[in-house]
């Protein structure tokens, strides 16, 4: 009913709040409604207004980034991190007694346990040279997970947002766990800042590369190409919808989340795809989550 709502008045709704300085209202209401469950029917209709006839058509590179920072200000990249950090998963054993949908959480999300027999397989484990680096890590549980299985390697946690970082240094004092903000197509910045080029990189991301808009992660898959040591390594969520439509390379899937062809990507950039498949891990008779996939995804420049 809420759609149908929609398409009858979204074009008076255009002119009157996207084409006039009503504009702002919907700019601070960006900020707060991504998370919230309840909203009333003309909340609802203005908010998936601005959504998909502003924020998703913007090509100022600039506003998105801010619009899209804009949610994880004032203590909501700190609540986020702490809400993620208590729901970690602490163990591989914890991580394949869990279940997602009608998986495993290991089957769903195989990317941790393929770039631990990765590591293992190339005698990577006990290496000085090798570096593994997380986009936007949020509460540093997936670093730290890699850590305590492989203590000598080094660790570098990259996000967008002080309070994040800030979070992950209370929590984490180890001496080969760095930390560097950046944005996931500026992360040529954090490698010549810690002189690694040279270096074996594993780098991943794992929920993060999903709120990365698309000319942003185009710039970042021809920016870290030429790295002659690197292992991308990705597991996202996806709309089932838009794999199986298989005409996009990507699309908005809700708020400031896209579903993305990453290998189209990859691809495009001359990577080695290694592994590339999408996990449904729902059944049909989840109608929450039954549209919902994982992109997995192991690359090598």
């Amino acid at each position: 009913m809420k759609k149908i709502i929609y398409n009858i008045i979204k074009y008076p709704l255009i002119l009157i709040f996207i084409k006039t300085p009503f504009i702002n209202i919907l700019k601070r209401r960006f900020k707060n409604h991504r998370f919230s469950k309840k909203r009333n029917i003309i909340w609802f209709v203005l908010d998936t207004l601005f959504q998909r006839e502003y924020f998703n058509k913007l090509n100022n590179k600039e506003e998105v980034r801010e619009l899209t920072n804009s949610t994880l200000i004032d203590g909501e990249g700190r609540k986020w991190a702490q809400y993620y950090y208590n729901k970690h998963f602490q163990t591989l054993d914890e991580l394949k007694k869990r279940r997602t949908g009608t998986m495993s959480q290991s089957d769903a999300t195989p990317m941790f346990e393929r770039m631990i027999n990765y590591i293992k397989s190339n005698n990577l484990s006990d290496d000085k040279n090798t570096y593994i680096i997380q986009l936007g890590s949020s509460s540093g549980r997936d670093l730290e997970f890699f850590l305590k299985i492989f203590p000598k390697l080094n660790y570098i946690s990259t996000d967008v947002n002080d309070e994040i970082l800030n979070f992950q240094k209370e929590k984490y004092s180890y001496p080969n766990f760095k930390y560097f903000k950046c944005y996931a197509e500026d992360i040529d910045e954090c490698i010549n800042h810690f002189k690694i080029s040279e270096k074996n990189i594993i780098l991943f991301s794992s929920g993060s590369l999903q709120y990365v808009n698309s000319f942003f992660l185009e710039e970042f898959f021809q920016k870290i190409k030429n790295y002659i040591n690197l292992n991308l390594f990705i597991n996202e969520p996806v709309s089932l919808l838009f794999i199986d439509n298989n005409k996009l390379i990507s699309d908005n899937r809700g708020s400031i989340s896209f579903s993305h062809r990453y290998d189209k990507y990859a691809k495009n950039s001359n990577f080695n795809i290694i592994e590339n498949q999408v996990i449904r891990p729902y059944s049909m008779d989840d109608k929450q989550h039954c549209q919902t996939g994982h992109f997995d995804l192991h690359l090598m420049s």
